[in-house]
């Protein structure tokens, strides 16, 4: 007699699947009607899935949209790739069984190389761009597997469970790669699969296979400490000059170079070098570091056979300016505000106005919200005492009182009254401010913020008019070369008497590719959160919170890539969104808009033509 299996567990298993995607599309229209908030129940979508969908939905990203951004100028050939490349070799047998393919991305999710051995997958993978130079970023394209580098940890991502549509049909695992000396994730490896062949087992293959990198890794980084030690064994010849040898991990200084540099300047020097020796730039260059002293530097690059590995850096101080011989003043110093750093062109010009403007006259300062108007105003202010009347509070204390505070002078005629955010006042109430100021006995200075100026409010709050002098304080994003600085400031503020949060190179490279909206205000809010939450002493990219490694792996435009952006966005719209006649009016191919759409990573989904 021949046994006949029953079909009864199979259409079980069929069932629970059915139920299982049905439940996930469930969840992911909780989630579009209210990203904001996270329901108490999730049913079968795990946390870490639904925090990576619910962080995608607050990017503005469309699921049924979501391409992979492209960047054309990644070194694909990388230190990663040509550490994983030879164990994968070593596997290759194994992938050629399956119908899967292998890939590895930098620290930032960009694919640096794919295996994918069935040719049959492998053309499916293309026409999804799942090739190398495309990054599967959070920001770019939601949840994938590539959210590992987020997490920390390793994930397997099924089907439904991605974030885009176009990959509801895969399966993938990915876990991220973290330096064994540096304890800093420098790239993910992730195994992709059809939905259907979807097994356990490839989240602990790929775990091994990365713990087998990391043992590579650890291996290779002994051999570039060693080179950078001895070449700066080598050049640290007089220990009365400056000298540091570093890459973008390690940073080696003698006692001369520890004096002069702050906590925050590897960042800088490491940028500079890497320039330096990509422009194949010779002899001494200079440099202005995060505590605002100018030195020259010459680099020299470290190299461990056809690889850079390293730079040294001799380091000179820029002698000081020899007092003019001739009959005119001698120069002035660099204008500063008390209290406050900075020294990007944008802030020294504020600085200088600064300095510039009479003490009885009244002054606006104008910026966006959180940039430091109010800090501006107090350093204006410095040594008087100051007092601080908040428009915002106009209707829940009356207006009358309001007045009776502008007008008032409790603290003598020495005191700086600051009118902060005016720009809320409604036309009667700022025509009777300007009428009480006008009866201050004393004749105090007058200061005001606000986020508007006199042209751009007026004619609805005549007050801004009024003031002889306009103060713009730059927002954070036009003073990024100020960000080193500021973070080191804030830091040591924060500290107070305690240690300091030591930041480390990456973390303020992450920092720097942000909009900042919330300008300084939003900066020192992420200091104190890092540092009431980090025990380590230091501050990497992987200890910055999660939305703010999503957020930055958005790729910033060239400008070049921003005139083409404008182009092609003015172009669909006197198109009216048609895709072809714009194109045509371009004078390219509608294929070649849409790659470049793509690549600049546009959202038309967003735009009303």
């Amino acid at each position: 007699m021949v046994a006949v299996s029953s079909p009864a567990p199979v259409v079980v298993r069929r069932r629970l699947v059915d139920d299982w995607v049905r439940s996930l599309h469930q969840a992911r229209e909780v989630l579009a009607e209210n990203p904001d908030r996270m329901p108490v129940k999730l049913g079968p979508v795990r946390p870490i899935v639904y925090e990576s969908w619910r962080r995608s939905r607050l990017q503005g990203l469309d699921p049924e949209r979501l391409r992979p951004a492209y960047y054309e100028d990644i070194e694909t050939d990388s230190y990663l790739t040509r550490v994983v490349t030879p164990l994968v070799e070593k596997r290759r047998a194994v992938l050629d069984q399956s119908s899967c393919a292998l890939s590895v991305t930098d620290h930032e999710g960009r694919l640096l190389r794919r295996w994918a051995p069935d040719a049959s997958f492998a053309s499916r993978l293309d026409s999804l761009d799942v090739v190398p130079r495309f990054s599967f970023a959070e920001g770019h394209v939601g949840t994938t597997s590539v959210i590992s580098l987020l997490k920390g940890a390793p994930v397997l991502v099924r089907g439904p469970e991605h974030f885009p549509q176009m990959f509801h049909s895969l399966s993938c695992a990915g876990a991220p790669i973290v330096h064994p000396v540096t304890r800093r994730t420098i790239g993910s490896l992730d195994l992709t699969c059809r939905l259907s062949d979807t097994s356990p087992v490839m989240l602990a293959w790929v775990m091994e296979m990365v713990a087998e990198i990391q043992d590579a890794l650890r291996e290779s980084a002994s051999r570039r400490e060693r080179l950078l030690l001895d070449a700066y064994l080598t050049h640290n010849r007089d220990a009365r000059h400056p000298l540091v040898t570093l890459d973008h991990n390690t940073i080696i200084t003698n006692a001369a170079a520890a004096r002069l540099l702050g906590a925050v300047d590897q960042a800088l020097l490491w940028e500079h070098a890497s320039r330096a020796m990509s422009e194949h730039r010779s002899g001494p260059a200079a440099l202005t570091l995060a505590n605002g002293r100018s030195v020259t530097i010459e680099t020299r690059p470290v190299s461990n056979g056809p690889d850079t590995v390293g730079a040294v850096l001799q380091i000179k101080e820029a002698p000081a300016r020899p007092a003019s011989k001739s009959r005119g003043p001698a120069s002035a110093p660099a204008a500063r505000l008390p209290g406050l750093v900075g020294r990007s062109p944008h802030w020294m010009a504020l600085c200088e106005q600064a300095t510039r403007l009479p003490t009885r006259e009244r002054i606006l300062i104008v910026g966006e919200a959180g940039s430091g108007r109010r800090a501006v105003a107090a350093a204006l202010a410095a040594p008087s005492p100051v007092r601080i009347v908040d428009a915002a509070d106009v209707w829940s204390r009356g207006i009358d009182q309001w007045l009776q505070d502008v007008e008032s002078e409790v603290g003598g005629p020495d005191e700086t009254l600051v009118l902060a955010h005016i720009n809320l006042l409604e036309p009667r109430v700022a025509q009777a401010t300007d009428r009480a100021l006008g009866r201050r006995a004393g004749g105090g200075r007058v200061l005001a913020t606000s986020e508007a100026g006199p042209v751009t409010a007026a004619p609805s709050n005549s007050l801004l008019g009024t003031f002889s002098h306009v103060l713009h304080v730059p927002a954070l994003r036009d003073r990024m070369d100020d960000l080193p600085l500021l973070i080191t400031t804030l830091a040591e503020r924060v500290a107070g008497q305690g240690p300091v949060l030591r930041w480390m190179p990456d973390a303020i490279q992450v920092l720097s590719r942000l909009e900042w909206s919330g300008n300084v205000a939003s900066l020192e809010a992420l200091v104190r959160q890092l540092h009431s939450r980090c025990r380590s002493g230091y501050v990497g990219a992987a200890e910055l919170p999660a939305d703010v490694v999503a957020l930055a792996s958005r790729r910033p435009l060239a400008r070049l890539e921003q005139a083409e952006a404008h182009a092609i966005m003015q172009a669909l719209r006197a198109a009216k969104g048609n895709k072809h006649r714009a194109a045509e009016s371009l004078g390219i191919a509608r294929s070649t808009l849409y790659r470049k759409v793509r690549a600049l990573g546009l959202d038309l989904s967003t735009t009303a033509y």
